[in-house]
């Protein structure tokens, strides 16, 4: 598929699919000088776009990306293992701790909702 109608498909305007292109997150078929998007990258941008919303930056995500890809290819550079595991490890207590504050404020709006509940029930 062309970028106009994967830029539909994936919720994404051009100029920031051009820009993960730019960055190496994505990497589209070239074909007769018209770029090609296929399942797989609208997987990859789901992806991206679900870490994104939980707080991994794009150089988190591409070193995610680029691990991935060097697993695949059998290549293991044993200090950027060290690194990413470290990188990895930081944004998994990032993680947990945001799960507990998710649950605190779960906790709030449900004492909320049940006060308000009561308030209308005695109207």
């Amino acid at each position: 598929m062309k970028i106009g109608v994967f830029s539909k498909k994936v919720g994404l305007n051009i100029d920031t699919i051009r820009y993960y292109e730019k960055i190496g997150l994505i990497k589209p078929t070239i074909v007769n000088s018209h770029r090609q998007y296929s399942n797989e990258d609208v997987d990859d941008i789901n992806t991206i776009i679900k870490l994104k919303r939980n707080g991994f930056t794009l150089l988190e995500i591409k070193a995610m990306f680029d691990l991935s890809n060097e697993v695949d290819n059998g290549s293991n550079d044993v200090n950027n293992l060290f690194q990413l595991k470290e990188m990895f490890t930081e944004k998994y207590h990032d993680m947990v701790q945001r799960e507990k504050q998710i649950l605190e404020i779960k906790q709030v709006l449900k004492r909320a909702i049940g006060k308000l509940d009561s308030v209308l029930d005695g109207n």
